[in-house]
C-alpha cells in the first residue's frame, strides 16, 4: 500500500507544528509562570517537551475517542478502512519525528530510560507507518492513539514539579487525574483490546492473510506498548502507595508539645 500524498502533508505540517508548540512554550510558561525563566537550560528543555506532548494530548485523545465511541470500529474488522483512523496515524507519526528531533543530544536520566523510550519511539514510527499506509485493523490502531489522553495530566505533573510546585494541591488532584486517566487508557481499554486481537488472531482467517509487516507490527505494537505500559503504571502505584503510606504515618504519630 502506498502512503498516499495526503497524509505525507499530514505527517509533515504535524512534525512541524509541534516543534513550534515546542518553542512556543517558552513564551507561553513564561507570561503565566515567573520561575519558569530561573530554571536551566536542560530543565527548560523537559518543561518545553512537556508542554508540547501535554497540548498533543488535548488534540489527539478526544480525537481517538471520538472515533472509538462514535464510528463503526468493529474489533474484528481486519481489512477495513477508517480515514479518520489513518490521519490520525500520520499525525501521530508526525509527533514522534518532532520528538525525535528536539531530543537529540537530550541527556537522559538513565540508561534504562533512553532505551525505553528510544525503543517506544522506534515502535510507534513503524507502527504509525503502518497504520497511515494501511487500510488494516483500524480498531488497534486507534486504541493506541486513545491513549494519548493520558499524557496532559502526566505532562503536567512534570511541568508542576519542575517549577516547583509539587506540593501545591494542583499537583496532587493533577496526580489523581494521571493516575485514572492512566489506569483508563492505558491499561484497562488495552487490555480489552490484546483480548481482542488475541481472538482475531486465532478465529479470523483474514488476520493470517495480513502482509507478515503488517500483522507483525500489531503483534509487536501489543507486546511492547502493554509491557511499557503496566511497568509505567507499577511505577505509578508504588509512589502513590508511598504518598499515602507517608502522610498516614505523619498523621498517626503523636505530636509533642
Amino acid at each position: 500500500m502506498a502512503f498516499q500524498t495526503f497524509l505525507i502533508v499530514v505527517t509533515a505540517s504535524s512534525c512541524a507544528t509541534w516543534l513550534a508548540v515546542f518553542r512556543l512554550s517558552a513564551v507561553v510558561l513564561t507570561w503565566l509562570c515567573s520561575t519558569y525563566e530561573g530554571l536551566s537550560k536542560h530543565r527548560r528543555h523537559v518543561v518545553d517537551d512537556s508542554f508540547k506532548a501535554a497540548v498533543y494530548g488535548c488534540f489527539a485523545g478526544p480525537l481517538a475517542w471520538y472515533a472509538y465511541i462514535c464510528t463503526e470500529i468493529p474489533p474484528e474488522g481486519v481489512w477495513l478502512d477508517v480515514p479518520l483512523v489513518r490521519f490520525l496515524s500520520a499525525l501521530y507519526m508526525g509527533s514522534i519525528l518532532a520528538q525525535l528531533i528536539v531530543t537529540i543530544g537530550f541527556p537522559y536520566a538513565s540508561k534504562t530510560d533512553f532505551i525505553l523510550y528510544k525503543m517506544h519511539h522506534a515502535v510507534s514510527l513503524y507502527s504509525t507507518y503502518i497504520g497511515a499506509s494501511y487500510p488494516a485493523m483500524p480498531y488497534y490502531a486507534n486504541v493506541c492513539y486513545m491513549m494519548q489522553l493520558s499524557n496532559p495530566s502526566v505532562y503536567l505533573r512534570v511541568i508542576l514539579k519542575e517549577l516547583g510546585y509539587q506540593d501545591s494541591k494542583y499537583y496532587m488532584w493533577n496526580g489523581v487525574v494521571m493516575c485514572v486517566t492512566f489506569a483508563l487508557c492505558r491499561v484497562l481499554v488495552t487490555s480489552i483490546a490484546t483480548f481482542n486481537l488475541v481472538k482475531v488472531m486465532v478465529f479470523q482467517d483474514a488476520f493470517s492473510r495480513l502482509p507478515l509487516h503488517v500483522s507483525l507490527c500489531y503483534i509487536l505494537g501489543a507486546l511492547v506498548f502493554n509491557s511499557l505500559n503496566y511497568y509505567w503504571f507499577s511505577l505509578m502505584c508504588k509512589r502513590a502507595i508511598g504518598h499515602l503510606w507517608r502522610n498516614d504515618k505523619q498523621t498517626s504519630e503523636p505530636k509533642l508539645k
